[in-house]
């Protein structure tokens, strides 16, 4: 069998298990209970696995693999979360995809998936249009019930969350192209999402990211300034370091006129909600997490380092700051501002520390930029060779 018909085969397998991932995603998101769930993440990683087997690596490129590889197994074995493993599988499995094509993908398939379950919701053939409940806001003096929309799925925080992230694929996928009305158009729609959703967190960072953005690509020095590149390091670092404070310190002293306090009541109580989890403090977090972390609570730096553990949390903050490094090095500005903007949001919401894997599109580009150093030293080497033949020759 050819060289390239053995690469098509596991480009088809990439392909295949993508699209499921992504909806699984959107499953997830609709009002319906998947029971076929935990097959088909066995299938998808199998598919990877198979994309694996059928492309070449460097020796340099194995030896990552299994490193990392060898590190979630572990992890999977002790806290018995097998997406360490799965995740590891994909990331290896984006070698030699098209980056912007795989991007594009999930943005087609993320956004029909998405209008799908408005047009059912609205159409009143499946999942609510919206529901009445208590938001923890209190609308009038003694009120806390309200009415939100949901467009089928669920609940407003992830209806306006999965608007945001259809814009931040739809910017980096076509980036090249959006002029600065499609920034507006965007800015108009969040806002007037808003206005059914209530959701202040995904409201805030939307903005955010799409202002961010617009200044970014508009502005060549900002876009290359290495300040600009330092800053943002440092915001995703203070972004960390300030979920594992409150982790530690919220309720520690316990009354409501603390600075602390006051602070977290900007976040809903979500940092309490995390010291009510006593393993989730940061005192009790361990090199790898126990099988028994399994609350859900919507600090996502927090649930990282809970669910999984410090090496796997520490890992992922690690690629983080490559990909910042990346960002810098290419000048890559979408990436930039994604990284930033999915730091703040994990301030507030656990939406990218999941089990689907396309939930986290960080996922993506660090499978498409982890073997770059790899490549380069491979064309270096490649060049220096035929260098060396022609100056024989001569």
């Amino acid at each position: 069998m050819s060289h390239n018909r053995i690469r098509m085969i596991g480009e088809a397998c990439f392909w295949l298990g993508l699209v499921i991932e992504i909806l699984i995603v959107i499953v997830d998101k609709s009002a319906y209970t998947n029971p076929l769930e935990s097959q088909l993440f066995r299938l998808t990683f199998l598919l990877f696995c198979i994309k694996i087997a059928l492309t070449r690596y460097s020796a340099g490129e194995w030896l990552c693999m299994l490193l990392f590889g060898a590190v979630m197994f572990v992890s999977y074995r002790i806290n018995e979360r097998d997406e360490a493993v799965r995740i590891i599988a994909f990331i290896a499995a984006c070698k030699g995809m098209d980056i912007r094509k795989v991007m594009r993908v999930i943005f087609w398939v993320t956004f029909a998936g998405c209008a799908a379950l408005v047009i059912l919701s609205v159409a009143g053939i499946y999942g609510k249009i919206a529901v009445t409940a208590d938001f923890g806001r209190e609308v009038q003096p003694g009120q806390f019930e309200e009415t939100r929309y949901v467009l089928g799925m669920g609940h407003p925080n992830a209806l306006h969350c999965m608007f945001w992230m259809v814009v931040v694929l739809a910017v980096y996928s076509y980036a090249d192209t959006l002029k600065w009305y499609g920034y507006v158009l965007f800015m108009a729609l969040n806002l007037g999402l808003f206005q059914l959703t209530g959701s202040r967190t995904s409201v805030i960072v939307c903005a955010l990211f799409l202002v961010s953005t617009l200044v970014m690509q508009y502005s060549r020095k900002c876009r290359e300034s290495r300040i600009i590149y330092i800053l943002g390091a440092l915001a995703v670092l203070g972004c960390v370091a300030f979920a594992m404070l409150f982790s530690h310190l919220e309720n520690t002293y316990d009354t409501v006129d603390t600075l602390v306090h006051r602070l977290d009541s900007m976040f809903n109580g979500r940092y309490q909600s995390c010291y009510a989890v006593e393993a989730a403090r940061l005192e009790n977090w361990k090199l790898f997490a126990s099988p028994a972390n399994t609350e859900y609570f919507d600090a996502g730096f927090v649930r990282l380092f809970y669910w999984y553990g410090i090496i796997p949390g520490a890992i992922y903050i690690g690629m983080n700051f490559y990909l910042l490094y990346q960002s810098y090095k290419e000048k890559d500005h979408v990436l930039f501002t994604m990284l930033v903007t999915f730091a703040v949001f994990n301030l507030m919401e656990a939406h990218f520390i999941s089990v689907y894997i396309l939930r986290n599109y960080l996922l993506v580009l660090m499978g498409y930029y982890w073997y770059q150093p790899f490549a380069r030293r491979h064309q270096c080497e490649t060049y220096f060779w035929q260098v060396k033949k022609l100056l024989g020759k001569a």
